[in-house]
Formats: structure tokens, C-alpha cells, sequence
């Protein structure tokens, strides 16, 4: 019987992107319709068997999907027939082999802000009131002449109390 292989995925509003988790695949077959995703291949290292299935939450482009082989997996960016955020993946129950990838997810509300910030080469990010918090700009730091003398920290003290003899009573 085959085995799972783990998938992840993520999302943007137009496009999925699913990594199949598996090294030195061979002898593989992707089979991509509208509504389902099926892939079938064998590991070189292990020489054991693994295939998925995923029914889509929704209708996807087959046409404009594409996909690319590495040592280490293989990776699909399959489009969305309609640009919408998805609830899930797939319709029915979780799939216990399919897990989100988080270095590619974006929320829909993260993906509105990078479009908010595409022309700005420092993403929206303000380095003169960056600098003028930190107290750069204009004078720098505060003068420290004005500070009172004294000692230096009570931990001196604490230390000159603990290095003091105790002194201890005979009871007679």
C-alpha cells in the first residue's frame, strides 16, 4: 500500500501553492483537473511507493498551472479559476499528510498591505521618524554632565553589608 507524502500549501488570492515533500523523486505522475490534484511517485532512497490525492475547495486553471521538480521535491503554483481567498484546501475532511507552509502563507490582510507598499523600496517604513525616536536627529544624546554625583549603584552597598564580620553572641 503507498504512502502519504507530506504537502504543504499556501495561498494568495489568485494562486496555491503546494510543495510535495519528498527527496529524489522518481517515476513520478502529477494528474492536475479542475477540481483534484493527484500525484503518484516513488522515492529513490527509500524505494517505497507514495501518491496523494486532494480534491480542491474550489476550481482551479489547470492551463496556467506550472510545476517544477528539485531533488528535494516538487513544487506547483496552481491559479485560482476565481481570485478569492479559500477557507481550506480541499473540500471534505482534513487530510492528515497536508500541512500549511508558513514561509510562503499570506493572510489576506498582509497581502493588501504589500500591495499598499509596492512602490516604496523601505515598505512604508519611515527612517527619518526611526531615527528622530531614537534621538539621532538633532542633538543626539542627552548630556550627561547634568546628572547628579553619587555612588554609582546600591549593589556596592548590598556588597559592603555582606563583606562586614557577623557578629555573634555567647550564650552563657
Amino acid at each position: 500500500m503507498p504512502l502519504h507524502p507530506t504537502v504543504l500549501w499556501a495561498q494568495r488570492a489568485e494562486v496555491i501553492y503546494l510543495t510535495v515533500e519528498l527527496s529524489d523523486i522518481t517515476k513520478h505522475k502529477v494528474d492536475l483537473t479542475e477540481n483534484k490534484f493527484t500525484f503518484t511517485g516513488k522515492a529513490e532512497k527509500e524505494q517505497k511507493d507514495y501518491e496523494a490525492e486532494i480534491e480542491f475547495y474550489a476550481s482551479v486553471d489547470v492551463k496556467q498551472s506550472k510545476q517544477h521538480l528539485t531533488a528535494r521535491n516538487l513544487t506547483l503554483a496552481i491559479y485560482k479559476k476565481d481570485p478569492a481567498y479559500w477557507p481550506k484546501l480541499q473540500k471534505g475532511n482534513k487530510l492528515n499528510f497536508v500541512k500549511v507552509d508558513f514561509q510562503k502563507w499570506r493572510d489576506e490582510d498582509e497581502e493588501e498591505e504589500e500591495d499598499n507598499k509596492a512602490g516604496d523600496p523601505m515598505g512604508g517604513l519611515d527612517f527619518q521618524s526611526l531615527m528622530a525616536q531614537a534621538g539621532a536627529a538633532g542633538g543626539g544624546l542627552p548630556n550627561m554632565d547634568d546628572m547628579p554625583e553619587g555612588s554609582d549603584s546600591d549593589e556596592e552597598e548590598e556588597e559592603e553589608e555582606l563583606s562586614k564580620p557577623v557578629a555573634t553572641e555567647k550564650k552563657q
